[in-house]
C-alpha cells in the first residue's frame, strides 16, 4: 500500500520575517501620525470655537454698552489702542463678559445689567476653560495658556496684525501692518508660544 504524505507547510524565512514586521512597522507609524494629527486638528477647532465666542461677546458688549470690557485705565493713550491683553487674570474682561459682579466692593462694575455674553466651561487640569476660583477668572486654551486680545479702543477701526512679527516668513510675508476689525483674538497654539506658524486666530483662514 502506498501512503500519502501531506506536504509540509512551508516555514518563512528569517528574511520574509523581517519584511514583514517592517511592514507592521510602517503601518503602526502611519497610524499613530493619523491619530496625533487628528487629536491635533480637534485641539485647534475646539480653540478656535472658544476664542470665536470670545471675540463675539466683546463685540455684543460693545455694541450693548457702547465702550469696552476694561477700565477706563486701560483704554490706550496718545491715539493708541490699548494694549494687548490677556485673560490670564490681570484684568476683569472674562468676569465682565459673563456678567459676574466685580470682586470687591469698590471695583468698577463693567457690566451693571448681568448680562452673559458668553459662558465659559471649567477648566479641566488647567486647560480649556476656566482656572481656578480666584478672581478675577483666569481663561486658558487647550495648552493651558491665556488667549490674546487686540482691542480698537481709538476707533480707526483696525489693530495691529500680530503676523507682522511672525517667526514663520511664510505667513509674516506681505502682511499688511494692521488687521481691519475691532477684536483680533488668538492663542499661542501648541508650542505654547505666540507669534509663531501654529498659532490659532480669529483672522487667519482656518
Amino acid at each position: 500500500m502506498k501512503t500519502h504524505r501531506q506536504p509540509a507547510s512551508r516555514a518563512f524565512t528569517l528574511i520574509e520575517l523581517l519584511i514583514t514586521i517592517t511592514i507592521i512597522a510602517i503601518l503602526a507609524s502611519l497610524t499613530a501620525a493619523g491619530i496625533s494629527n487628528a487629536i491635533d486638528q480637534a485641539n485647534r477647532l475646539k480653540v478656535r470655537t472658544v476664542l470665536m465666542d470670545l471675540k463675539n461677546g466683546i463685540e455684543q458688549y460693545q455694541t450693548d454698552y457702547n465702550r469696552w470690557p476694561i477700565e477706563a485705565s486701560a483704554q490706550g493713550a496718545n491715539g493708541e489702542d490699548a494694549p494687548e491683553l490677556l485673560t490670564d487674570g490681570s484684568n476683569t474682561l472674562v468676569d465682565t463678559l459673563m456678567g459676574i459682579p466685580p470682586a470687591s466692593s469698590g471695583a468698577v462694575d463693567l457690566n451693571p445689567k448681568r448680562t452673559s455674553f458668553v459662558p465659559f466651561p471649567p477648566a479641566n487640569n488647567g486647560r480649556h476653560g476656566l482656572v481656578g476660583a480666584a478672581r478675577p477668572f483666569k481663561l486658558a486654551d487647550m495648552y493651558g495658556q491665556p488667549y490674546h486680545i487686540l482691542l480698537d479702543t481709538n476707533g480707526d477701526n483696525q489693530v495691529k496684525n500680530p503676523d507682522i512679527s511672525n517667526t514663520d516668513p511664510k505667513i509674516s510675508t506681505n502682511q499688511a501692518a494692521h488687521l481691519v476689525t475691532k477684536v483680533a483674538v488668538y492663542s499661542g497654539g501648541k508650542d505654547q508660544a505666540p507669534v509663531t506658524s501654529d498659532d490659532v486666530t480669529s483672522w487667519r483662514p482656518k
